[in-house]
């Protein structure tokens, strides 16, 4: 019993402290490396694991930290793959205190220093001076860094008749259903193009003219929890053999009024980050004509 609970500590240590660092850092695989090195040093490890995401010197934005929204959303896309973009992070690999994507982003904007005394301060709980023992940082900077910080609207809470229908409509390729979740307000953006889009009508706009699909069962959402807000990882039918690949991970932010930001992640390597498969196989030719199994499979990369 002692060595199952010595386990279950030390799970919840690891936990804490990946998500510390994802906080500083916007990267799963840097935060996790940054964690296990921490671990094995002397000391107290969240003042080592904040000094080494310090040295590393990093922010990672979203695309509405970079430029001003799109009007066009006919238009070319612009992209930057040579941008460090922030990454979503599963669910179960956090620690349950605040980690939404609006949040994260929001700490990416700050200066680095200023970030990591707002994390150890008001989200880990250490008192100014400790926060200032650790990475000398000031109680003044710490203000100004309060003062800078602004998250935006936060996810309120999951509505499961909402997602399911949200889902049903993409499944089906119903345009307007889809544009109907979003309110007004709406943000899309969609790493790692840089352009994004306000706005229910925009948004709408933009799946029409740029969504690879054309038909119902072009495209199927499997759930996931990502920063402890809802989404689905999205699968595109492949024309040239009737299978369903890897195509984005969608990160939803919901109010009571309705999804008011939405993130689309075209980084596929997200798919292997959150334990899912790259494709979907032995479907039918529609979904609709059936309610099959899945079989679930990994694909070769470079297939």
């Amino acid at each position: 019993m002692a060595d199952r609970l010595d386990e279950v500590s030390a799970h919840a240590v690891r936990r804490g402290l990946v998500s510390h660092c994802y906080r500083m850092l916007g990267s799963i695989a840097e935060a996790q490396q940054v964690a296990t090195l921490s671990l094995q040093s002397s000391g107290e490890v969240y003042a080592i694991a904040t000094r080494q995401c310090l040295d590393q010197d990093v922010w990672r934005p979203l695309p509405t930290g970079l430029a001003a929204a799109s009007d066009d959303p006919e238009g070319r896309l612009q992209q930057r793959p040579e941008v460090l973009w922030l990454e979503p992070i599963p669910d179960d690999l956090t620690d349950g205190r605040p980690i939404g994507l609006d949040l994260v982003a929001a700490l990416q904007r700050l200066p680095a220093r200023h970030r990591a005394a707002l994390i150890l301060a008001d989200i880990e709980g250490w008192t100014p001076a400790r926060v200032t023992d650790a990475i000398g940082v000031s109680a003044a900077d710490l203000d100004e860094a309060r003062s800078h910080f602004d998250p935006g609207q936060s996810h309120v809470a999951d509505d499961a008749a909402l997602l399911d229908r949200y889902r049903a409509a993409f499944e089906q390729y119903d345009v307007p259903t889809i544009t109907g979740f979003f309110t007004d307000d709406a943000i899309w953006e969609m790493p790692p193009f840089t352009s994004w889009f306000r706005g229910a009508r925009n948004i709408g706009r933009l799946i029409s003219t740029h969504c690879p699909a054309k038909e119902a069962g072009d495209q199927l959402l499997v759930p996931i929890k990502a920063n402890g807000q809802p989404g689905f990882a999205v699968y595109m039918r492949d024309p040239a053999d009737n299978v369903h690949r890897a195509f984005q991970l969608q990160v939803l932010t919901l109010t009571a009024t309705g999804i008011v930001h939405a993130i689309a992640f075209f980084d596929l390597t997200l798919f292997e980050t959150f334990n899912l498969p790259d494709l979907l196989t032995t479907l039918p030719k529609s979904p609709y004509e059936a309610q099959p199994s899945l079989h679930v499979t990994r694909a070769d990369k470079h297939e």
